[in-house]
């Protein structure tokens, strides 16, 4: 209308798994129920372009050559975050916590349990190993934060013959500059919440383990830029139409 477009679209959807492979307890599969790790709940897109018209009007005609066939156009994107699992680190069989090296800390105590009788699950009856899911939360329940994303156009066309012009573009892609941190498929960010530790934690050999869970600073610290959605870019282009 006047030379002004505009269209917009929301996406609502829910990817949920019903199966996971990792698991707190091997006789009850209830816990890996919950999103898939590729769920995006939300997104939001829309486009608008505006060509004005008030130049076609003008009387001068320098006026009106340099103020007709602009076109001035913007496209947002706007995307949920993707979830991710909260984990427990390797477990450390020390009884001084200290030894024991949290989120990347000193420590010399960690001892990953490789034992046979834990089969190949990352969490058996027999103890803790590393990379199972934390208690108590649910696997998958926390999220990266938003993909944010707005790309400016200006062009500018001018009319060679009735069928032949050439067209100036100046593009400007994440031109607010937004960090948009890649957080998918479990990867990009920190999922160690806790390390479990204690003298016979994760040893493989003893029937009943105490443990206790130690908190990982680093935990849901972000890691990664979005490839797809990076820092903001120019691009010019001269396009000539025939």
């Amino acid at each position: 209308h006047h030379g002004l477009g505009f269209q917009a679209s929301y996406t609502f959807a829910k990817n949920i798994m019903r199966n996971g492979v990792d698991f707190n307890n091997q006789f009850n599969f209830g816990n890996t129920h919950g999103p898939y790790l590729l769920d995006q709940r939300h997104r939001l897109t829309f486009e608008a372009s505006y060509q004005p018209e008030f130049g076609q009007h003008l009387q001068s005609p320098t006026a009106r050559a340099l103020l007709s066939h602009w076109t001035l156009s913007a496209v947002g994107q706007f995307a949920s975050g993707r979830p991710y699992a909260a984990l427990l680190s390797s477990a450390c069989t020390e009884s001084d916590p200290a030894n024991c090296s949290v989120g990347g800390e000193s420590g010399d105590g960690s001892s990953v349990n490789n034992s046979a009788a834990n089969q190949s699950t990352a969490n058996s009856a027999l103890g803790i190993n590393g990379a199972a899911p934390s208690p108590v939360v649910g696997i998958n329940s926390f999220y990266g934060p938003w993909t944010q994303q707005v790309d400016l156009g200006l062009a500018r066309q001018f009319r060679l013959t009735e069928r032949q012009s050439l067209t100036l573009q100046a593009q400007a892609f994440n031109a607010l500059n937004h960090a948009n941190y890649y957080v998918q498929n479990g990867n990009g960010v920190n999922p160690i919440q806790y390390q479990p530790t204690g003298a016979n934690c994760g040893d493989g050999q003893s029937p009943n383990q105490t443990c206790y869970l130690l908190p990982s600073a680093g935990f849901g610290q972000l890691q990664t830029i979005n490839a797809l959605n990076g820092a903001r870019v120019f691009q010019f282009a001269l396009k000539y139409s025939f």
